[in-house]
């Protein structure tokens, strides 16, 4: 018997792209900001993920990833250290037609770092 989720043929898991610039940088802009301002504690969320269901179990799925690790090594970088990373997917479409449902959402990445140690 087979544990987990099953691949589709249009799923790629290694070829996650990186967070684009547009996205990351006001994030990274954000940690610099809060770590001048003497903050102890950063928080964002950025969406690594969307896929895309079919609820009548045929496998039509669709799913895309992006790469936090650029995104992560660069707030660290700045003296932060990533303490806490969770997944959430959220819904962001549903449609009915003929009997068949399909699924759309995102996963967003919730990060907590806090300063690093500096000893």
């Amino acid at each position: 018997m087979a544990f987990g989720r099953q691949r589709s043929a249009e799923e790629e898991p290694d070829k996650a792209k990186a967070i684009p610039e547009a996205e990351s940088q006001p994030i990274v802009q954000a940690a610099t900001q809060a770590r001048a301002a003497g903050r102890r504690i950063f928080t964002c969320a950025v969406t690594v993920g969307s896929s895309t269901g079919s609820g009548i179990g045929l496998g039509a799925g669709r799913i895309k990833r992006r790469d936090a690790g650029p995104l992560i090594e660069e707030i660290e970088s700045l003296g932060w250290r990533l303490e806490r990373l969770d997944h959430v997917w959220e819904q962001t479409e549903h449609t009915t037609a003929m009997h068949a449902a399909v699924i759309k959402g995102i996963t967003v990445a919730h990060m907590q770092f806090r300063i690093a140690d500096s000893a």
